[in-house]
């Protein structure tokens, strides 16, 4: 048996109204797709649900059976339809965003800060992580959004090329590089570098950019927090590459000082990360929106 939502409602209309025609004007329909699945509903149900007289149709025993049960699934239908359609007109919600370490730290704050005065009732939890970490999150369905640094190559996940950045070689203005001017990479050969940790995107695109080009990389300190970082480097501990947006404030002041390399731009996509087997929420789009991209309209 497969009763139709169609079927119901075209009994129930047909059953206050008293004739297929006043039914069909009702539910714009025509008259034969009425009186089509007035037969289709007694066909499923093995039985008559209407006395014929003419050319009305008054409804019988088996269709008063019917008519509160029929209503109560129709009722509990246009419930649902109206409560998800508010849903979607609500910009209200929780959102669980994962962004890698330099995002979660220096530029996300300032964008959820903005949403957050534009869209009172959203609530969010942001999980600050490295790369790979996100990644594996985002995998899971355990993060609605994720924003990273790093590559992503899961055959699951749908990546969104986001914003340019930048990673610069620093050091302190004590350091002997400080006054250097344009170095060969050579030169970086034998420093002492204050390096994030493996996994993270930072650390993944100077491997690939630089890190390879040395003969001799000391790498003297391995760290997961990029505040540690510079406030080493800060110190004279050694040199380290960190995101432009990491250490924008230090270089206005001062603190810190870019290394230029001749031939080297360290360059990079930050991207965000969708499940292509996850829904987009109405608040997920917006979100998406407020991060500057929107969904392509096909």
């Amino acid at each position: 048996m497969h009763i139709t939502l169609k079927q119901l409602k075209t009994f129930r209309a047909v059953a206050s109204l008293g004739q297929v025609r006043l039914a069909a004007q009702q539910l714009n329909l025509s008259q034969p797709a009425t009186s089509m699945a007035i037969a289709e509903l007694e066909n499923q149900l093995g039985c008559q649900l209407f006395d014929r007289t003419g050319n009305k149709l008054l409804i019988n025993h088996q269709g008063e059976l019917l008519i509160p049960l029929a209503s109560e699934m129709l009722d509990r239908t246009s419930e649902i339809e109206s409560l998800f359609r508010d849903l979607q007109n609500t910009e209200s919600g929780h959102l669980r965003i994962g962004a890698s370490t330099t995002i979660g730290n220096y530029l996300l704050p300032d964008i959820l800060a903005r949403v957050s005065a534009d869209f009172p009732k959203i609530s969010f939890n942001m999980d600050i992580r490295n790369t790979e970490n996100i990644i594996n999150r985002v995998t899971s369905f355990d993060l609605d959004i994720g924003c990273v640094e790093g590559p992503c190559q899961h055959e699951d996940i749908d990546v969104i090329p986001w914003k340019e950045d930048e990673l610069l070689v620093i050091c302190s203005p004590d350091h002997s590089l400080a006054k250097c001017g344009e170095i060969s990479v050579g030169e970086l050969n034998h420093q002492n570098w204050i390096l994030r940790e493996s996994g993270s995107g930072t650390r993944n695109i100077f491997d690939q950019q630089l890190g390879q080009k040395l003969s001799n990389l000391s790498i003297k300190m391995e760290l997961n927090q990029t505040e540690a970082i510079k406030k080493l480097v800060q110190s004279g501990q050694g040199i380290s590459c960190l995101s432009r947006l990491c250490v924008s404030h230090e270089l206005e002041l001062g603190e810190l000082i870019p290394v230029k390399i001749c031939g080297i731009t360290m360059k990079r996509i930050l991207s965000l990360l969708l499940h292509k087997k996850k829904y987009q929420s109405h608040i997920i789009q917006l979100i998406l929106k407020a991060l500057g991209w929107q969904k392509p309209k096909y």
